[in-house]
């Protein structure tokens, strides 16, 4: 398969880049905050965003999607269980909860510290942002209390689904309190093919 990935360091192409490496796949990286908004990549993700593929030359978008397509196009790499069985129904629910219960929070708190202009900022609603995120968090940490990943007794695309979240939220100190959680993410970091941010 012909692959070009469109993405740019800390963004959620960081999911796409340590997939792609951990299938051990050939790929094309395109790379570079001009690519936001621009006419080159709104032919693959129509409002210009990061990440964005092209595979075969069609166009996808939204890294859960994405990482979870390519693992399901290998699955002698198991990085994913097969659909329909009940480990494949937790990649599903860990990844929708994560992207709404954790990353969410954590992207409003984003726009409103440096993306949103300074007087379309609102900082009053950090600390309810904080809060909503460090919810989301408890159940994470409660979830890994007995387990060393998310989903079977190995390393999969969930881990790397939910830990780029779990990164963010150790980068703007939420992460406090959370001692599974942060021994579970410094494993993960250890990974030869992991680029998730110091």
């Amino acid at each position: 398969m012909d692959i070009t990935l469109y993405g740019l360091g800390p963004t959620r192409s960081a999911r796409v880049l340590w997939t792609l490496r951990e299938l051990g796949l050939d790929f094309e990286y395109v790379e570079g905050r001009h690519l936001i908004g621009s006419d080159e990549l709104k032919e693959v993700h129509p409002m210009g965003k990061l990440p964005a593929v092209l595979l075969d030359g069609r166009p996808l978008f939204e890294s859960v999607a994405i990482c979870t397509h390519l693992c399901d196009l290998h699955p002698e790499k198991e990085l994913i269980a097969a659909p329909g069985t009940w480990k494949r129904a937790m990649h599903e629910q860990w990844s929708a909860f994560v992207l709404s219960e954790l990353e969410a929070w954590l992207w409003v708190s984003a726009r409103h510290t440096f993306v949103y202009p300074e007087d379309e900022r609102i900082p009053e609603i950090m600390p309810i942002n904080a809060r909503e995120a460090r919810a989301a968090l408890a159940v994470l940490e409660q979830a890994l209390g007995d387990y060393d990943h998310l989903v079977g007794d190995h390393f999969t695309v969930t881990d790397i689904i939910v830990s780029y979240a779990v990164n963010w939220a150790r980068r703007v100190d939420l992460l406090d309190g959370f001692p599974h959680l942060a021994e579970w993410l410094e494993r993960l970091r250890d990974r030869e093919a992991c680029p998730l941010p110091d």
